[in-house]
């Protein structure tokens, strides 16, 4: 009796990853769950919900309800690692403008319930990507007109999403109504402090 508790202590004071792997952290996550789309009234549609499925037994584990997903297909359904730590996250495109913006909703995946929850920080972030420089964080970009843009750059720090840097390009015309200049604003978030750099030229980026 005395072993039976200390072995049911040692595990208890495993911690999860130790008790039980989990399959979708791995090496092959696409051979553990599969997304699939159902739209709304079950007709074609860009409403509806993701039915998250066990592709070793079938299993439904999870379904994610009043999604927008503009492609309106499970082909479309990927995942990402947007807060870099080792598990993919749920990734849909809601919408797509003429000009090219992109929104997405963003659902992290919650290793110790084994669970996508949707993340709205992330998901206010217009075109998000993952920073092929870093990836412990996520760029974002925007456009506002054939010259007008703006991108940012956020960090995970501590569990949180901390914006890093901002970059916007916003087009300048004179009192004729031409282009007098594109002035660029650089801002950069350093603990604490924000540092703002501005110039105006005549080359648009």
């Amino acid at each position: 009796m005395l072993r039976l508790i200390m072995v049911l202590t040692v595990l208890s004071l495993c911690p999860p990853s130790a008790r039980a792997a989990d399959a979708w952290c791995g090496p092959h996550p696409e051979e553990v769950l599969r997304f699939k789309w159902l739209p709304k009234g079950g007709v074609e549609s860009q409403a509806g919900s993701v039915q998250i499925e066990d592709i070793k037994n079938g299993k439904i584990i999870q379904v994610l309800d009043n999604v927008e997903n503009y492609r309106a297909d499970s082909e479309s359904l990927t995942s990402r690692d947007f807060d870099n730590d080792g598990c993919g996250d749920l990734v849909v495109t809601s919408a797509v403008a003429a000009i090219g913006n992109e929104t997405s909703s963003v659902f992290l995946y919650d290793r110790t319930r084994r669970r996508f929850v949707f993340n709205k920080q992330l998901s206010d972030i217009g075109g998000i990507d993952i920073d092929p420089r870093n990836p412990n964080c996520v760029t974002g970009s925007w456009k506002g007109g054939a010259d007008d843009m703006y991108a940012a750059t956020h960090c995970w720090r501590k569990g949180k999403l901390v914006l890093q840097n901002e970059y916007s390009q916003t087009t300048r015309l004179d009192e004729e109504g031409n282009v007098a200049c594109y002035e660029k604003i650089e801002t950069t978030y350093v603990r604490g402090q924000k540092k703002i750099r501005k110039r105006c030229t005549k080359d648009s980026d």
